[in-house]
């Protein structure tokens, strides 16, 4: 049994499951190891192998997450404070309803990850392929941050963008309503205008 594993089982024992200060690196965690409701705290996951586990309603706090696998991992209704993620595979996973506060994802594979409904306060994304991932309904607070994200094709009905910045991102094939609200007070560079142009049926001419 590796000591991640360790660790968890040791705090399962406990009324409120808590993890702190753990630095871990390799290890894998079976999809039948939960961490629902679990806290982290100054938690750092090096290289470890996260795929399919359960993290619904867990805490991160100052935690450091890093090239780590969370393939279709759930982190639905998780809260995170001041936590990183970098070069991590989030591909599939399910963060609906999740609170991201002054927090960051870095080079993150994303792809096709369900953010419906999340919140994201003060956060950033940067440099994360985000292509055909579901974030539909998010709320953004305190001036979060889209910086070189590929958001091809990205579900986003329902989601305000105003006031953000997208002109160092790939928009190409964004999913929004009908009325094009989404889009409005959104940031964009001049040749971004060609991609939203074709979705108003409107055509350039020389």
């Amino acid at each position: 049994m590796s000591l991640l594993e360790d660790a968890i089982d040791y705090a399962r024992q406990a009324d409120d499951p808590y993890l702190e200060n753990l630095h871990v690196t390799g290890q894998t965690l079976e999809p039948s190891r939960s961490l629902r409701f679990y806290e982290l705290h100054g938690v750092e996951l090096d290289h470890c192998m996260l795929a399919g586990v359960d993290f619904s309603k867990a805490s991160f706090y100052d935690c450091i997450l890093t090239d780590c696998d969370l393939s279709n991992a759930s982190l639905e209704e998780a809260y995170f404070a001041r936590t990183r993620f970098v070069g991590c595979k989030l591909e599939g996973a399910r963060l609906g309803k999740a609170l991201l506060r002054s927090s960051r994802f870095v080079d993150c594979m994303c792809r096709y990850a369900n953010m419906g409904e999340m919140t994201i306060e003060g956060s950033s994304l940067i440099g994360c392929d985000l292509r055909e991932a579901f974030l539909n309904e998010v709320r953004f607070r305190g001036k979060p941050q889209f910086d070189k994200c590929d958001l091809t094709r990205v579900d986003l009905f329902r989601t305000s963008l105003k006031g953000m910045d997208l002109s160092t991102c790939n928009i190409a094939g964004i999913a929004v309503s009908d009325t094009h609200n989404e889009l409005r007070g959104a940031l964009i560079s001049r040749d971004q205008a060609q991609d939203l142009v074709g979705m108003l049926g409107v055509r350039i001419v020389d």
